[in-house]
């Protein structure tokens, strides 16, 4: 019984260790590619005293997203046959 509660504290504290780490997955090149990818998508590069710039460029990512997405889907059947 000691045995058992030994190994739940050391599998406790490796995971808890993992996570103040990063998690269990992610690299800090997961990480890091992530927040720019995430900056992106936010417009964090414009003007953000300019509310309308920030909107557009926000939307305009988007939609760019949305329209590869469709454009792949799309590809990928049609172009499957």
């Amino acid at each position: 019984m000691k045995e058992n509660d030994r190994q739940v504290r050391d599998a406790r504290r490796e995971l808890e260790r993992l996570k103040e780490e990063g998690g269990l997955f992610a690299t800090p090149t997961m990480k890091s590619r992530a927040q720019s990818v995430r900056g992106h998508f936010a417009a964090t590069d414009a003007d953000q005293n300019d509310a309308v710039e920030v909107w557009g460029t926000r939307i305009g990512r988007g939609l760019g997203a949305v329209a590869l997405v469709l454009l792949a889907s799309w590809l990928i059947v049609h172009l499957g046959r």
